[in-house]
């Protein structure tokens, strides 16, 4: 049995993943009105999560030695960096510090993972090892609280957990039930190395590795392989660096636990959304074709095609909605951009739009500002033309100048708020959707 990965685009994760968070930040802001306080505090809180861990990037590879007493985890991790660091047996400390050795600079994510300056080692990259960050843990069957309060913070960190066993303790009932069981239920990449291969006959060894499969299968995690190793004679320890090199070319637990919690994040959200919900922008123009006759755009619009015609008309330049008129419009608008959701996105919508007594006043006051197009009687060799096509040229002058000008207030202050808040509706609608 071996490690199977599934490969992404060369680092690019952490970009595609910031681009997630940083959208279902812009979704709440716009839209924290309409989700329950309580779901929302749990989504701001995974969203500051996911920035913390965002900004480590998610492209090292956190590989955790973790064993009890006497597993050899120490003499693992020298034998595979090639050199002794990891202090062994009883000159080991009994400090609940880890040992670390990073393939490549990781100064932040080793600051992150607790590991003291004095307890780290950088080497360069080589042989598939680049980004992998090496954490020998404490012994977690130790009597020290503060050893096993350690391996506890860091393993579920880790993008690969290797679990160090040897012949004597591997079937130990506190590795399995606290441990591969917890990595188990979080589909934790892992694999089992059973250590100290030497100490046994051919024959034993194969027995207990068979055995040590037997129960690891029994935990749920029958895709963990058990290696056989010796880190004393080196056997397998090609077969674990190459087993570390192929966690190292795929995505880290890191981006997995973003994802993770975005989808927690998607999940929490559902009760604030319509299934099947498809919220669409009202038609715009007729917002501002309502509003216009409502602001007697369109009556001087009539009265520009009259006078172009030779007719009788009063251009007025008082223009303006009545409150009454604006807050009609306004709230058909409301109606027809929230159709099918619930009611909490009506009141986003309606706190998000302008009010109706100030719009109104900001439809007069971009009126008043309109240089409007001159409309002449027509005299001599014009008053033998078309007549109809006079009017109809002053009336769509006019009535353009003045619709743009209502644009200009209800878009910064109606259309757009209300479009912000469609997408922030459909990109959260999008995060439920995440598995």
């Amino acid at each position: 049995m071996s490690l199977s990965f599934q490969e992404l685009p060369e680092k690019n994760e952490t970009t595609r993943l910031r681009e997630r968070v940083d959208r279902l930040r812009a979704s709440m802001e716009w839209a924290s009105e309409a989700i329950d306080a309580r779901v929302r505090d749990d989504v701001m809180r995974t969203i500051e999560r996911c920035d913390e861990r965002l900004k480590l990037g998610v492209d090292h590879t956190v590989v955790a030695l973790a064993g009890g007493t006497g597993s050899g985890k120490s003499s693992l991790f020298n034998a595979i960096l090639g050199r002794d660091f990891a202090q062994v047996g009883v000159a080991r400390p009994t400090t609940s510090d880890p040992v670390a050795v990073a393939w490549g600079r990781a100064e932040a994510l080793l600051d992150w993972l607790q590991i003291d300056r004095e307890r780290r080692l950088t080497v360069a990259p080589q042989g598939g090892f680049d980004g992998v960050v090496l954490v020998d843990l404490p012994d977690h069957d130790s009597v020290n609280t503060d050893n096993r309060e350690t391996v506890d913070r860091v393993v579920p960190l880790a993008d690969l957990i290797v679990w160090v066993v040897d012949p004597q303790k591997y079937a130990d009932h506190a590795l399995h039930s606290a441990y591969l069981r917890v990595a188990s239920d979080h589909g934790q990449p892992s694999l089992v190395v059973l250590n100290h291969a030497d100490r046994l006959a051919d024959d034993d060894v194969d027995l207990v590795a068979a055995d040590l499969a037997r129960l690891v299968r029994s935990e749920g995690i029958g895709e963990a392989p058990v290696l056989v190793v010796s880190a004393r004679t080196g056997r397998g320890i090609d077969a674990l660096r190459a087993a570390i090199a192929g966690a190292a070319a795929t995505r880290s637990v890191a981006a997995e636990a973003v994802r993770a919690d975005l989808v927690a994040a998607g999940r929490a959200l559902e009760g604030a959304l319509a299934r099947e919900a498809d919220p669409v922008l009202p038609d715009v123009e007729g917002l501002v074709a309502a509003l216009s006759r409502a602001a007697g755009v369109e009556a001087r619009a009539d009265a520009a095609a009259a006078i172009a015609v030779g007719g009788h008309g009063t251009l007025s330049d008082d223009l303006g909605a009545s409150l009454a008129a604006v807050e009609q419009v306004r709230l058909e608008w409301i109606d027809a951009a929230t159709a099918g959701l619930p009611l909490a996105w009506r009141i986003v919508v309606d706190d998000a739009l302008l009010p109706a007594q100030h719009l109104a006043a900001a439809i007069r006051d971009a009126l008043a500002a309109v240089q409007w197009p001159a409309v002449t009687r027509p005299t001599g060799v014009r008053a033998l033309v078309s007549k109809a096509g006079q009017g109809r040229s002053a009336a769509q002058a006019v009535r353009r100048a003045g619709r743009e000008a209502i644009l200009s207030a209800v878009g910064p202050h109606v259309v757009e708020p209300t479009d912000m808040i469609h997408q922030a509706y459909r990109n959260l609608d999008e995060l439920t959707e995440l598995h």
